[in-house]
């Protein structure tokens, strides 16, 4: 009696392993898609922020988005797990300017070839993050001009 009853607890205990792992490999790929639409949705937030800027605060010298090669990097909090555990990332961002601007503005750009005096920049944001020890990188590029 004693060895059957051995046999059986033993039995499913081998079961129930097998089950909890089951539900742990099920859960794993959820949860990276669960970081992916975060990530999406803080480069949504990141892009709007990118296109309301106003201009004045966006070629100033202080400006988030400082001129290339210079970067900007922002630690963030993406959002949360449940259970508060926070999702963080880095914000890296600089800005491009146009070609065709003029000199003052870090283009090349003469009367001749911008006689509308318009000054473009290319606003990069790039967002790092890790979900377990795979780094990752999204990027999001943001065109305006005045």
């Amino acid at each position: 009696m004693l060895v059957e009853l051995t046999l059986a607890l033993a039995l499913l205990s081998a079961i129930g392993l097998t089950v909890f792992k089951g539900s742990l490999d099920v859960m794993a790929p959820r949860q990276w898609v669960i970081l992916q639409n975060i990530s999406d949705a803080y480069l949504t937030y990141e892009e709007a922020y990118a296109q309301r800027i106003s201009f004045e605060e966006l070629t100033a010298v202080s400006s988030d988005w400082p001129i290339y090669p210079s970067k900007s990097t922002v630690e963030v909090e993406m959002g949360k797990f449940p259970g508060g555990t926070p999702i963080t990332g880095s914000v890296i961002r600089t800005r491009i300017p146009d070609p065709n601007n003029f000199p003052a503005a870090g283009g090349s750009g003469t009367l001749t070839t911008n006689p509308a005096e318009m000054e473009t920049w290319q606003l990069q944001s790039h967002l790092t993050y890790f979900i377990g020890d795979d780094e990752y990188v999204k990027s999001r590029t943001v065109v305006r001009s005045q």
